[in-house]
């Protein structure tokens, strides 16, 4: 048996390389943004005042304003929330296995219906949120 050998020009050498370097410097910003938590995020709603108010995820990292822990909520509160976040992404539209596209008014109704693929949203969107606080209260600490 001959051992295969592969021969590369220096042409595609040299496009590995750039890719290469490309990558790394995706990664090394990625590491230099770590925590940082998306400007867009900030002025969407992401908890709740002791009023019972929507708060918006720049109000939840701040410790100087008071707001309540998504697990002290009601779910039918945290649909509430779920429902005003999805209402304002513009191009809500997600492939979910088992119930196909759901675009934002499905979406919506799944949420205030409770229903099994809307409890799946709120879990979802309970997920990144918990991530965005995370991520913000790491970020605030560095």
């Amino acid at each position: 048996m001959k051992a295969k050998t592969t021969r590369r020009s220096s042409r595609a050498v040299a496009n590995i390389g750039v890719e290469s370097a490309k990558m790394r410097s995706s990664m090394t910003k990625a590491k230099s943004l770590g925590t940082t938590v998306p400007q867009d995020q900030l002025g969407m709603p992401a908890g709740f005042r002791p009023d019972g108010g929507i708060a918006t995820l720049k109000e939840v990292l701040d410790p100087k304003v008071p707001t309540v822990s998504l697990g002290e909520v009601t779910p039918q509160q945290r649909a509430d929330l779920v429902v005003k976040r999805i209402e304002q992404q513009p191009d809500f539209n997600l492939q979910m296995v088992g119930a196909g596209t759901i675009d934002k008014d499905r979406a919506i109704a799944e949420v205030k219906a409770q229903s099994d693929i809307g409890k799946r949203l709120i879990e979802i969107e309970q997920r990144v949120l918990n991530n965005l606080t995370e991520r913000g209260s790491k970020g605030s600490s560095s």
